[in-house]
């Protein structure tokens, strides 16, 4: 018998993959992106734009971020399959809709795993004398290692990784909290409401990693109540360690001392622990990055093998690998993409656009929602529902096309350009041969 195996056109990825991922697993998958290069990274450019009131900035994207994580829930519930906004889109406004938010899906998260990579690097080359390519390709080769042989060792990995960060960053903030200047809180808000939305903008792709959760809804046990629990969870437990982070931080460093944004929360715990605290912060900035790869292949090989299943890319991408159950050449494709792109060194412009397709992506799931009340019918019934529907939902994508516009050009129109070249090529390839119909298109 072969090892590997192609899906049945209309299997299910129930009948697909093995529910082997608990609440906790569930729960990594999202803190293991959302604790990367948001607290390690753009907590200092945060700081450094609106002072401590950049503690304001992180629960204010907290809030913008919820509806669309209760959206997701909702839809997630109903339909708890691998692929997260892909499969949710595509099933509800139909496989044109698909064919933005899957590749918007799949190339934001092979981007942002192309930006930890370099994050990972910069860490790894803080302890060790290696050359940043090295790193980056044996990085890259070790987290689509692990991806390759299943989510059940993913989860587990991630469980590890988040709870050690947790540990750390709380045992940060625990300290801070009693070593704090409180003369640095004073003015809170030093540089206005305009610092606030100014850091607000910056930040917002910190909180993109609950959704990678349905992504790999197939594989959660007890979707039904786990997986509500696991996408809201992870944005508010976020959301808090964000902002006490941010408080510490400001009440142990004067803005004007952060430096740069990657050493800003090494040069805290130094402060704070000496030799002992900078090197626990390093590792600390190194696991990190690592869980954010580590997630971000896993969510993009997911959706990568969610369109290969549906026909908008090659059928050969839906290949498991029948032992372990993985999508090998999903995972094969994302990891060695990311792997790619993080050698080029454009880290900041691969995240940026990054976050742009993402928030195409919350404004398609918000319609989606939307949709599915009204036109869903008896079928539709989800364990989970946004309240306040459809106001809520609608105030969501809103917002979040929003955030584009307060993004660089470049980026936005690379991020249109993605789109663009979606469309076309759903044109040339996915149309003809997908038979993907939605609750509102086909």
């Amino acid at each position: 018998m072969s090892k590997r195996s192609r899906v049945n056109k209309g299997a299910t990825s129930e009948g697909s993959f093995s529910r082997t991922l608990h609440l906790p697993g569930a729960i990594a998958v999202g803190l293991g992106t959302m604790l990367g290069a948001g607290i390690f990274v753009l907590s200092a450019d945060a700081a450094q734009r609106a002072g401590p009131g950049a503690v304001v900035s992180f629960l204010l994207a907290g809030l913008i971020v919820l509806p669309t994580a209760m959206v997701v829930s909702e839809l997630a519930t109903a339909m708890p399959q691998e692929g997260g906004s892909y499969h949710l889109v595509s099933r509800t406004l139909g496989p044109v809709a698909g064919a933005v938010v899957g590749p918007a899906n799949w190339l934001g998260l092979i981007f942002a795993g192309g930006f930890y990579l370099v994050g990972l690097a910069q860490f790894v080359t803080d302890l060790a004398p290696l050359a940043p390519w090295i790193v980056i390709v044996g990085g890259g080769a070790l987290f689509t290692a692990l991806n390759y042989f299943g989510a059940k060792l993913t989860g587990r990995l991630q469980v590890v990784i988040v709870a050690l960060l947790v540990l750390l960053l709380g045992g940060f903030v625990t300290a801070g909290l009693f070593q704090r200047d409180p003369d640095l809180h004073t003015p809170f808000l030093p540089f206005g409401w305009s610092g606030v939305l100014s850091a607000l903008g910056l930040i917002i792709v910190s909180f993109t990693g609950f959704e990678k959760i349905s992504t790999v809804a197939g594989e959660v046990r007890r979707p039904e109540r786990n997986l509500p629990r696991a996408i809201i969870g992870s944005v508010v437990l976020a959301t808090l360690l964000y902002a006490a982070v941010l408080y510490a931080l400001t009440g142990l460093v004067p803005t004007r001392e952060l430096g740069d944004a990657e050493t800003a929360l090494v040069t805290a715990a130094a402060r704070l622990l000496g030799t002992f605290g900078r090197v626990a912060m390093l590792l600390g900035g190194l696991l990190a990055t690592a869980s954010s790869v580590n997630a971000a292949v896993l969510a993009a090989s997911r959706i990568g093998y969610a369109m290969g299943r549906d026909d908008i890319l090659p059928a050969g991408i839906a290949t498991l690998e029948k032992r372990r159950g993985t999508p090998y050449r999903a995972v094969l494709i994302t990891g060695g993409l990311a792997t790619a792109l993080a050698l080029t060194g454009t880290a900041p412009r691969l995240a940026e656009v990054s976050s742009a397709l993402f928030m195409v992506s919350y404004a398609l799931l918000a319609a989606s929602v939307i949709a599915m009340r009204r036109f869903g019918g008896e079928a539709y019934r989800p364990a989970f529902r946004v309240p306040f529907a459809p106001w809520l939902p609608a105030l969501g994508g809103l917002a979040a096309l929003a955030v584009i516009a307060t993004m660089d050009t470049a980026s936005q129109l690379t991020g249109l350009g993605l789109v663009l070249l979606s469309l076309v090529w759903y044109a040339l390839w996915g149309r003809a041969r997908t038979t993907v119909k939605g609750k509102l298109g086909s």
